[in-house]
């Protein structure tokens, strides 16, 4: 029986950050499909900014800048450095075992905390989904900064996405990487704009109407545009600033992913373990990579796997059901250094992510 949800959140943006959180360990799972593998990587990372946007509310964006930024270092940053203190631990613990030792042969607690430091994806080896939480605040209050000089969220939206796309498509140099995603940022933007017209806008309060009832059927449009879009691409990754072939077909094909995603989300009523991934999306998304590479390491050990789609799909199940003892031990006590008001709260403060 599905547990009932709060008046004050959103159905709808729980079962789609259920689905996308979902799809984000699926997405790093071994033994995925080649092709499903693109199509998860074409959205999966556009659809958790577009929630974000979706969620923000008001308030919040007519705070104090100092207060906001408080609020996101606690609920952002926080986490980062604490998960990041656990990823170097379990790193530390692992380094030398199996083909590990070979790669890391050359590599010092000082390169760790590098990535600490620039928060790339790529410096992150202890931890590569950490990418997220700096990258994220850097996002927000770029969009604040904006809104600030045009508080028009359909107009912003549009500037947003085109500047983006004009920005792409001349040369950057993208191999000298900005530190906290702040050469992606301007990218992540897009979708966390589009989220937050989508909320305030009357297509919104539509989504929001309907949410109990399918609205499946006319988003299903969109599946096709993003599978041929996603296919056409071929492997994109925004944490790494890697856009396809065509930077206007990235965009296309996200957001068409993101409209699919909606269409599952308006048709799914949550049980009780989707209710708890979308109340844990921030603590799945940094535990999940820990327990896959265990999983992977011990299955390597024994000489076993992967053997398809169906191995990824254990490799979901088995870090997903490892994440919850352990979000349960680090809600216990860890939770001012998680952003969250209690211990004992159902729902995080990042719960609006």
């Amino acid at each position: 029986m599905a547990p009932p949800t709060p008046p004050s959140r959103s159905q709808l943006a729980d079962a789609t950050k259920a689905i996308g959180i979902v799809l984000v360990v699926w997405g790093h799972a071994p033994g995925i499909t080649p092709w499903v593998g693109v199509v998860i990587y074409s959205m999966h990372m556009p659809l958790f900014f577009f929630v974000s946007g979706y969620l923000l509310k008001t308030e919040r964006l007519q705070q104090p800048l100092s207060k906001q930024c408080r609020d996101l270092a606690r609920t952002l940053l926080s986490p980062y450095v604490l998960f990041f203190v656990i990823s170097l631990a379990y790193w530390l613990a692992t380094r030398n075992l199996g083909a590990r030792a070979a790669k890391f042969t050359d590599v010092t607690v000082l390169d760790a905390v590098t990535g600490l430091a620039t928060g790339l994806s790529r410096d992150l080896f202890v931890n590569l989904a950490l990418w997220f939480f700096p990258c994220m605040f850097v996002t927000q209050l770029l969009y604040r900064l904006a809104w600030k000089a045009c508080p028009r969220e359909g107009w912003l939206a549009l500037a947003s996405g085109l500047f983006a796309v004009g920005l792409l498509t001349t040369t950057l140099p993208w191999s000298s990487r900005l530190p906290w995603g702040l050469d992606i940022a301007f990218v992540a933007v897009v979708f966390f704009a589009i989220g937050r017209w989508v909320r305030v806008a009357p297509v919104g309060q539509w989504l929001e109407s309907t949410a109990k009832r399918s609205i499946a059927s006319p988003l299903l449009v969109a599946v096709p545009v993003w599978l041929a879009g996603a296919l056409y691409q071929g492997r994109v990754d925004l944490a790494m600033a890697s856009f396809g072939p065509s930077v206007l077909l990235y965009f296309v094909a996200a957001t068409s992913g993101i409209a699919a995603v909606l269409g599952l989300a308006s048709s799914v009523r949550l049980t009780s373990a989707g209710q708890w991934l979308a109340d844990n999306t921030l603590l799945i998304f940094p535990l999940h990579a820990l327990f896959i590479n265990l999983g992977s390491g011990v299955a390597k050990m024994f000489g076993i796997g992967p053997y398809g789609l169906g191995w990824s799909v254990g490799f979901v199940a088995w870090s997903l059901a490892c994440c919850v003892p352990s979000a349960i031990l680090l809600k216990r006590y860890c939770a001012p250094l998680l952003g969250m008001q209690t211990s004992r709260s159902r729902s995080p403060a990042f719960a609006h992510y």
